[in-house]
């Protein structure tokens, strides 16, 4: 044998015949905190959980791209905010230096200037402008300001105003290149286009200046210094087309002009100082960059700042995009997830509510004749859960099926003992008339013993018969009606017993039981002395006691020095 802590056994069978026990290795529970042991809500939200990250991670960087990107357009929106603070410092420079230069109104043109220097400095200050375009901008306003002093202070000829010029025109040119740091082509091709018309005007500026003021100047020098600054021309006319068209009515106005300035200049019979076609080519040329830089300037800053917004618009719209999609998924995912979990509730708290509640009342009504079967449970479903609930169905249908047929077996089984025990007590009913008419007849000391004996062996025989009325759970029909003392009814049960003289019957109250309870209690006394009288040593006596209690109440009891 094997003991049942130990699990279950199993045969092997061994070369040699001799049969080895093997215990079957238990199973190991799944740890409370293992994958296994997880409810579903949680393992749904694990299932959805990486791709909801990797979709928030994809997102942000996304979302994140753009709006750095849309920063930086708006800062780049910012930094072209420059380009027309810088057009005006220049020409207010341009106005001031020909002012001191012809005798103009010097005062008014020192004023503008001072105005387009603050409002640079002050665009400056403002702007979050890049390392070189800043030190561009500000050698820009210092180099500006001394040429106005040294001009102003005559202090400084008419080659050295332009010698000194000419770098400060560069700077604004890369000044104005530098604001614009953006990746569209076509906005840097634009913003070329632009400083290199900032620079046309700069050189038709100091040709102006020579052409107005060279007569101090020897012609062969005035006429060389002439073509020198006209020689960067072809480069800047070349930007410039890019901006007008190549085929524009403009860029070939220009060309046209470019070729009648080179005409004149490398005449040498045309005299260059005063020159009427040569100041108006140099007026022509300079009111088509004019028109360049005004039109260029507001279609650069304006196509910059519309690219910001854009960008920023576009940002927006994934972030909404994203916002939604995410709120759609998390709402499918709570449908699916409610769709799993609600089914599966509803299956556990039916199958708890049917194991613990409804299968005992339904057995017992089955057990009752009922046979209506159980109600299934609220899942209607096919997929799995519905097929598990179907299949809880089945067994509880199963179940009360079997209760039912329990029931009418054990009925008709107490049918069978009810039957035999009724049967068996009319007999030994009228046996014990019999033996009892035979004991008043008897005068034989001997016979009458043995009808003694037979009439309490018939006794016992129908204590038996009233334990299968019992068993069956059928009434017990009794023969006292009165009340009967307590006295009595311990004698009577000592009479319904095999070894009665090995019981001791101690003090017994005066008291008297009811009728109907003075049979079976006899009944049940009868069962305790003869369980007593089994159930220990052949020699050893049984006593049998009662007291009154505290609660109105008498208390037998029933000793024996058996095991136990």
């Amino acid at each position: 044998q094997v003991a049942p802590d130990r699990g279950t056994v199993t045969m092997f069978g061994a070369p040699d015949g001799v049969a080895r026990l093997m215990p079957d290795v238990p199973q190991k529970r799944p740890g409370r905190w293992s994958l296994r042991n997880w409810p579903v809500r949680r393992k749904v939200f694990a299932i959805v959980l990486l791709p909801l990250v990797l979709a928030l991670a994809f997102a942000g960087a996304r979302i994140y791209s753009g709006v750095t990107s849309a920063r930086n357009l708006q800062l780049a929106a910012d930094r072209t905010q420059m380009i027309p603070a810088i057009e005006d410092y220049l020409t207010s420079l341009q106005d001031t230096l020909l002012a001191y230069s012809t005798g103009g109104d010097t005062q008014s043109a020192s004023n503008r200037f001072q105005a387009g220097k603050t409002a640079l400095q002050t665009r400056l200050d403002g702007t979050d402008a890049p390392a070189d375009v800043r030190r561009g901008v500000t050698t820009l306003l210092a180099d500006g300001q001394k040429l106005i002093d040294a001009t102003s202070a005559n202090t400084i000829g008419l080659r050295e105003r332009i010698t000194t010029y000419a770098p400060i025109l560069l700077t604004a040119e890369d000044a104005i290149n530098g604001s614009v740091r953006v990746d569209d082509e076509k906005i840097r091709a634009q913003a070329q286009g632009l400083s290199r018309a900032v620079g046309a005007r700069g050189q038709m500026f100091m040709q102006q200046l020579l052409l107005e003021q060279g007569g101090d100047l020897p012609e062969p020098e005035l006429r060389t210094s002439m073509i020198t600054v006209a020689g960067t021309e072809p480069s800047t006319l070349f930007d410039m087309s890019q901006v007008l068209g190549v085929d524009s009515p403009d860029t070939k106005t220009l060309q046209g002009e470019m070729v009648r300035r080179q005409a004149i200049l490398s005449d040498p019979e045309q005299a260059l100082v005063g020159n009427v076609d040569l100041r108006q080519s140099l007026q022509a040329t300079d009111a088509i960059a004019a028109q360049i830089i005004t039109r260029t300037t507001a279609e650069v800053t304006s196509a910059v700042q519309q690219q910001a917004g854009e960008r920023r618009a576009a940002v927006i719209r994934d972030a909404l995009l994203f916002l939604i999609a995410f709120v759609l998924a998390l709402l499918v995912v709570w449908l699916v997830a409610r769709s799993l979990i609600r089914p599966l509730r509803t299956l556990r708290d039916s199958a708890l509510k049917v194991a613990h509640t409804d299968l005992e009342q339904e057995i017992a009504r089955a057990r009752a004749g009922d046979e209506r079967e159980p109600e299934p449970l609220p899942i209607h479903t096919t997929e799995e859960v519905g097929q598990v609930a179907h299949a809880v169905d089945e067994l509880h249908t199963q179940a009360v099926l079997l209760a039912g047929d329990e029931a009418r077996l054990r009925l008709l089984v107490n049918d069978m003992f009810e039957t035999m025990s009724r049967r068996n007590r009319s007999l030994v009913d009228q046996q014990l008339a019999l033996i009892d008419r035979l004991e008043r007849n008897e005068k034989d000391p001997e016979r009458l013993e043995s009808l003694f004996r037979l009439d309490h062996l018939a006794t016992r025989m129908r204590r038996i018969g009233a334990n299968l009325l019992v068993l069956a759970g059928a009434q017990v029909s009794r023969d006292h009606r009165q009340s009967m003392p307590l006295a009595a009814a311990i004698t009577a049960a000592l009479s319904e017993v095999e070894e009665y003289r090995r019981v001791e019957v101690g003090t017994v109250p005066d008291s008297a039981l009811i009728g109907r309870v003075s049979g079976d209690t006899v009944h049940m006394l009868a069962e305790l002395i003869d369980n007593a009288l089994r159930y220990s040593p052949p020699i050893a006596p049984v006593r049998v006691s009662a007291v009154h209690t505290s609660n109105a109440g008498v208390l037998i009891e029933i000793h024996d020095d058996g095991i136990g």
